[in-house]
């Protein structure tokens, strides 16, 4: 299952269970974006809370319910990543949406949704930032935005990583363009994890 079960099965999963609408239950279902612009709320990144129909804090049995079983997974200790492809011939690359998850509290009886990254242009926030814009750009819609760590990717190519902590939400940069965004629980940092979602990837010495 891909990443298109997350869109078409936005209806009955709302209705099944009241866990997953608990950021809609003071949002309408299409959001003014912008002048004149209008984001469906399937699509909406909320920072520090929410991807679409996909919220922190989350059951993740009921996101497996809707996305199906991961393309990719690693878990340790009781924490894991979850990364679901989605392959559009009209893209030249694959868009994922990657979910990373631990144990609720401890009572160890449920994992939940920590954080949600995610790399289609098609989710932006309800003032229009979305994947593909200017650092410059980002730095104007998140003005607390700053460089964490960078990494060179399987094309040994600079991947850098920004983090607003205060708001909830990390974008990762490749030439001067976002490329990636995780959401994840105000006041914390991105990289408050035990997993490392690319653990191929190079980490490069802080400047």
């Amino acid at each position: 299952m891909k990443i298109a079960i997350l869109l078409l099965s936005t209806s009955l999963v709302a209705c099944q269970s009241s866990q997953n609408s608990q950021h809609k239950s003071d949002s309408v279902a299409s959001i003014e974006s912008g002048p004149g612009k209008i984001v469906d709320s399937r699509f909406l990144i909320v920072p520090g809370r929410s991807v679409g129909d996909i919220s922190l804090g989350e059951d993740v049995e009921i996101v497996g319910k809707m996305l199906g079983k991961p393309d990719v997974s690693d878990a340790a200790m009781g924490k894991a990543w979850g990364i679901w492809y989605r392959t559009d011939s009209s893209i030249k690359q694959k868009e994922e949406i990657a979910i990373y998850s631990a144990y609720r509290d401890t009572s160890m009886r449920v994992k939940a949704v920590k954080q949600i990254r995610i790399t289609s242009a098609e989710y932006k926030t309800q003032d229009g930032y979305r994947i593909g814009m200017a650092e410059s750009e980002t730095k104007q819609t998140f003005p607390g935005m700053e460089k964490v760590s960078a990494y060179l990717n399987e094309q040994k190519d600079t991947v850098t990583v920004f983090d607003s902590k205060q708001d909830g939400i990390g974008i990762e940069f490749l030439s001067g363009k976002s490329v990636a965004l995780t959401v994840h629980p105000a006041n914390q940092p991105i990289n408050a994890t035990y997993l490392t979602l690319h653990p191929e990837w190079k980490a490069l010495k802080q400047k």
